[in-house]
């Protein structure tokens, strides 16, 4: 049987409301990297009109944990780090996670947030902490 790992790994976040709750959704997902997007509504703009960095660092946030629980379940986020570069004022932002280290049970992870125009809005270090489990088992279990 053939897995289908992003319909996966979104069964897997279904109960992440916050997550839902602030429109975001997984795009795409593979061995290299995972890319996440959200439409941009009134309610993610801060008293300057633009993208709230709290919806910003959620966005990169939810970015690394897809990564990181496609290619080591269970991961969870230990330390994140958000550099932010310039507003973002689109209908639509996008960010892309890649793994840039495994060490042990530690997985360091760089995400980019790029705007509709391309424009990178901010980049994000996370480090996250393994907790081992069967990333096929995980995917088996949430395929269905």
């Amino acid at each position: 049987m053939e897995i289908d790992e992003i319909k996966a790994m979104k069964n897997f976040f279904k109960n992440d409301k916050f997550v839902q709750l602030a429109g975001i959704e997984i795009a795409q997902i593979s061995k290299t990297q995972a890319v996440v997007s959200a439409e941009i509504k009134p309610e993610h703009l801060n008293a300057n009109g633009c993208v709230q960095g709290g919806m910003l660092y959620t966005l990169a946030d939810f970015a690394f944990a897809v990564l990181g629980n496609f290619l080591h379940p269970i991961t969870v986020t230990q330390c994140g780090h958000i550099n932010y570069l310039r507003p973002a004022s689109t209908k639509k932002i996008v960010a892309t996670a890649k793994e840039t280290e495994r060490a042990g049970k530690n997985t360091l992870c760089e995400v980019v947030i790029r705007d509709e125009a391309g424009q990178t809005v901010c980049v994000c270090n996370f480090n996250g902490f393994i907790k081992e489990l069967d990333r096929n088992e995980l995917l088996e279990k949430y395929s269905k």
